[in-house]
């Protein structure tokens, strides 16, 4: 048993009844904060490990529990943690029938379901929060996350606000909602939307991963390189040709990364940004690489700062025909925007689509 669940399981409702915290420490008992210190996000691959039995108790149970009233707290009181900063993000969660069917994979008639993040520095969720209906979420309702995030957020997190809270760049149309209620809070309290850049660096994780990424792959390429080696050794041709072409296979691989990082690199805002080298970097990457997703968005980003939107859609397409990249939120996301971002109401996006991909003047392409 994890050391202190019944403590921790009485922390989370220090006020609940003992069916809740029975349901919390149940739980906690298998799980060891003190291992799982450095990764936030190990909690949640924990829950998903339980068998359903218990996370139906744990829910039953909590849901006997009053949510917090936010509408009389005193958000002017809050502490500011100047070193600390959030970002609210809208994350795609699959598809939902008329019948309540639900795929995370779309189907006809399929409506897309939300949920609203609010997560900080260390990717440690604040607020986690189904959008109510499927569909876009309205801005009463991204209101109510944001105020839940900095009074009543997730355990064990108290009441605060971030030295910088960041919108992320596709809930752009709901800025003007947003904006009377955050001018309202305490300095240094402050905030913005965030750059396309930076939601190209919040979708892929960019330098770290990459960095990782290309480290692997060198070492796997020189692994069936020396494989190679061996079977040239052993007269083993068959052996040796499929080694040698794994490596190839790799470095080709690592080649098409370097190069679409080298294309973000020549992106980044500055007296020394350069779209057309951007833009061969990211061709070339493609070329070597045709099923990388963010070269193709790099070269999308080239065209468009080269005042060429037209052929920004068709590199999206291009990738977006390719069956390994259809489902790529990224270059789905990328597209949209390159038409003028998604409406804020859901009739408005109906009016969207018929304008865009339906009547008889619109986009075939798409």
């Amino acid at each position: 048993m994890a050391p202190n669940s019944r403590k921790a399981a009485q922390n989370v409702f220090p006020n609940a009844s003992p069916d809740v915290n029975n349901a919390v420490e149940n739980v906690l008992s298998s799980f060891n904060p003190r291992e799982n210190a450095r990764d936030p996000s190990a909690i949640f691959r924990h829950l998903a490990g339980q068998d359903s039995l218990t996370i139906e108790a744990l829910l039953s149970a909590i849901g006997t529990v009053n949510n917090p009233d936010i509408t009389n707290f005193n958000f002017s009181s809050v502490p500011v943690k100047t070193e600390s900063f959030w970002v609210l993000q809208l994350m795609p969660m699959g598809f939902q029938g008329q019948n309540g069917h639900f795929s995370e994979d779309y189907f006809d008639g399929g409506l897309p379901v939300f949920q609203i993040m609010i997560y900080d520095e260390r990717s440690a969720h604040r607020v986690a929060e189904p959008t109510p209906e499927p569909g876009l979420p309205a801005s009463n309702f991204l209101l109510t996350c944001i105020k839940k995030a900095i009074a009543a957020p997730m355990y064990p997190f108290r009441p605060a606000l971030p030295g910088l809270f960041i919108i992320a760049h596709k809930l752009s149309p709901h800025v003007s909602a947003l904006r009377p209620f955050l001018d309202s809070l305490p300095q240094p309290f402050s905030w913005r939307l965030e750059t396309p850049e930076e939601a190209e660096e919040v979708a892929e994780g960019v330098h770290q991963k990459n960095r990782i990424g290309i480290a692997k792959g060198l070492q796997q390429a020189e692994s069936e390189k020396a494989l190679g080696n061996q079977a040239v050794a052993r007269k083993n041709r068959d052996n040796a040709v499929k080694h040698y072409g794994e490596a190839i296979e790799k470095i080709k691989n690592l080649m098409s990364i370097c190069l679409s990082n080298r294309a973000a690199a020549w992106l980044m805002e500055g007296v020394k940004r350069d779209p057309q080298k951007a833009l061969k970097d990211a061709e070339e990457a493609i070329d070597r690489d045709p099923s990388y997703g963010k070269a193709y968005y790099r070269a999308a980003k080239a065209h468009q700062l080269l005042a060429q939107n037209d052929k920004a859609i068709e590199v999206l397409i291009s990738a977006l025909r390719n069956p390994e990249l259809a489902s790529d939120k990224g270059l789905n996301d990328a597209l949209i925007e390159t038409y003028g971002g998604l409406p804020n109401t859901d009739e408005e996006l109906r009016a969207f689509c018929a304008t865009n991909f339906k009547e008889s003047t619109s986009d075939y392409r798409a």
